[in-house]
C-alpha cells in the first residue's frame, strides 16, 4: 500500500471520527437543553396549588402549606418526592388535624440550601424554624423514608417538641439489601444529572413500589419538572455525597415519644426485618406500635394512602370518619 492510499484512509478516518464527535456533542447539547433548569416561578404556577406559602428560615425559602384544624401534625416527605405526596392524607385528615407540610431542601419548590448542608441536624433546624414561625410549640410528626429519618432525629434531639411519632419505611438500620447509598460517588457526578431524560424517571420511580401501575406518565412528568427546579440537581447530589451512615441506635435511644412504625412487607429498599431492629432501638419510647402491610413496597402514602391515613388517625387518637 503506497503512501497516498494510507494518507487518504487516515483522512477519511479522521473525518469519520470528527463527524461522530460532532454528533455526540449535538446529542449532549440536545439532552442538556431538554433538561435545562426551570425557574421556580414557573413551577409554582404549575404545581403550587392552593395555600402555598414561603418563609425564609436561616436563608432557605421554605415552601409550605398549613391546612385543616385540630392538633398539629407535621408531614415530612420521602426522598425524591415533594410535599404533594401527602395530598391524600391531607384530604382524609384535615377534619381532625392541622397538617403542616413543606418541601425539603434539594426537593420540589424549596430548592437548594445556601449552606450546602443536607445533614439531619440541619434538617431539624429548618423544621423547628418553620414550627417557630407558625407558633407551634409541640407537634406530632409523620415521616416517610428520608422524611422518617428526619422525624426520628427530630424526636430524639428535641423531645419537648414532639408529641407522637410515625415512622414510615424510615432508613437508619444497617442495610441487608440494596446498598446503593453506601457507594462512593465522584465529585463531578452531579453534572450528569443534567443529562437524565424524562424517560428514565419511570423505571426509577417504579422500582420501590409494589404496584407499578401507580406510577403514571403524569406523575413522571411532574417529578422530572420538579427535579429541574433551578439548583435542585446539584443540591440533590450534595445530599447524596453527604449521606449519613453509621450506628443510629444511640440517637434512637433518646426517643421518648409514642411511636408507630409503618412498613411495606414487600419493601425492596429496606427489608421488613428493620421493623424488629427499630423496635429494639426504640427501647425508651413510651409505646411502640407496628403496622406491616402485605403486598406493599416502600412508598406507603402513595401505595395505600387511605388505609395508612386512617391507621395514623387511630394511632394519634383523633375521631374516626368511617
Amino acid at each position: 500500500m503506497n503512501n497516498k492510499v494510507v494518507i487518504t484512509l487516515l483522512r477519511a478516518l479522521l473525518m469519520i471520527m470528527a463527524g461522530l464527535l460532532l454528533l455526540l456533542g449535538l446529542a449532549v447539547l440536545i439532552l442538556w437543553w431538554s433538561n435545562r433548569d426551570l425557574p421556580v416561578e414557573v413551577l409554582e404556577q404549575r404545581y403550587g396549588g392552593d395555600n402555598l406559602q414561603t418563609v425564609d428560615v436561616q436563608g432557605v425559602p421554605l415552601r409550605y402549606k398549613v391546612e385543616g384544624q385540630g392538633p398539629p401534625l407535621l408531614l415530612l416527605h420521602s426522598h425524591f418526592y415533594t410535599m404533594r405526596m401527602w395530598q391524600p392524607w391531607v384530604d382524609e385528615l384535615a377534619g381532625d388535624f392541622t397538617l403542616i407540610r413543606y418541601d425539603l431542601t434539594s426537593h420540589g419548590l424549596t430548592g437548594p440550601d445556601p449552606t450546602n448542608d443536607y445533614s439531619r441536624r440541619r434538617g431539624i433546624e429548618l423544621a423547628l424554624g418553620l414550627l417557630d414561625h407558625l407558633g407551634f410549640d409541640k407537634v406530632s410528626v409523620a415521616g416517610s423514608s428520608t422524611g422518617g429519618a428526619l422525624a426520628w432525629y427530630l424526636a430524639a434531639n428535641a423531645p419537648e417538641r414532639v408529641d407522637k411519632l410515625i415512622l414510615i419505611n424510615a432508613p437508619g438500620m444497617p442495610r441487608v439489601t440494596n446498598k446503593y447509598m453506601e457507594r462512593e460517588l465522584p465529585d463531578w457526578g452531579g453534572y450528569l444529572l443534567y443529562l437524565l431524560p424524562e424517560a428514565l424517571f419511570k423505571p426509577f420511580l417504579q422500582a420501590p413500589v409494589a404496584d407499578k401501575s401507580l406510577i403514571t406518565d403524569e406523575m413522571v412528568h411532574e417529578f422530572h419538572q420538579m427535579y429541574r427546579r433551578e439548583g435542585n440537581r446539584l443540591a440533590e447530589f450534595q445530599r447524596l455525597l453527604g449521606w449519613e451512615k453509621g450506628d443510629v441506635t444511640p440517637t434512637l435511644a433518646k426517643v421518648s415519644a409514642p411511636t408507630l412504625i409503618m412498613w411495606g412487607e414487600d419493601n425492596p429498599q429496606l427489608p421488613v426485618e428493620h421493623v424488629g431492629q427499630y423496635q429494639q432501638a426504640l427501647a425508651n419510647a413510651r409505646r411502640v406500635e407496628t403496622r406491616i402491610y402485605p403486598g406493599i413496597g416502600h412508598v406507603i402514602p402513595l401505595e395505600i394512602p387511605l388505609q395508612s391515613a386512617r391507621d395514623a388517625r387511630a394511632f394519634l387518637g383523633a375521631g374516626s370518619h368511617d
